[in-house]
């Protein structure tokens, strides 16, 4: 039995970054267990030489002014009056570079919740995702290099022909 270490990536409702440490317990190459830690984000996105190099990237692409600028007016603030829907994303990253989408929406009635519903929806490397809000949209100009994107293009033929 051997233990992998692996980083499960994520960009929050409030575009941060989380990540948490997977520990994967491997036996004759099948994963047997597997252990979460707690989420961590980054206390100064600024200073992050002790991250690992994709969290490093992904904070890059996240923190850019023109990023947050876009990100405040892409946001619906709450106004406590009538009836109003609310959307916000989130986002986790796999490790082949698919990003996983949850679009929240919330409906208020006078301020108060009084429903919450997700879709989710997936963009996987080479995808256009220039219909993806802000944070998915950086996200994926980021991380889907064409190197991501071919690796990822060969994992999906290598998948069909073992079909």
């Amino acid at each position: 039995m051997e233990k992998q270490i692996k980083f499960h990536h994520s960009v929050t409702e409030l575009g941060n970054l989380q990540l948490r440490q997977v520990v994967e317990y491997v036996k004759d190459g099948k994963v047997k267990d597997k252990k979460h830690s707690h989420p961590v984000t980054p206390a100064d996105p600024k200073n992050m030489k002790d991250w690992d190099l994709r969290s490093q990237d992904i904070v890059s692409s996240i923190i850019t002014p023109e990023v947050k600028a876009a990100f405040e007016l892409e946001k619906q603030p709450m106004t406590g009056i009538g009836i109003e829907e609310i959307v916000t994303h989130d986002r986790v990253i796999d490790e082949d570079g698919k990003i996983a989408v949850r679009k929240i929406i919330r409906i208020f009635d006078e301020g108060v919740e009084v429903s919450k519903k997700y879709h989710r929806s997936w963009i996987m490397p080479g995808q256009d995702a220039k219909d993806a809000d802000v944070m998915t949209k950086t996200v994926a100009e980021k991380l889907h290099t064409q190197a991501v994107i071919s690796a990822y293009t060969a994992a999906q033929a290598a998948l069909a022909v073992t079909k």
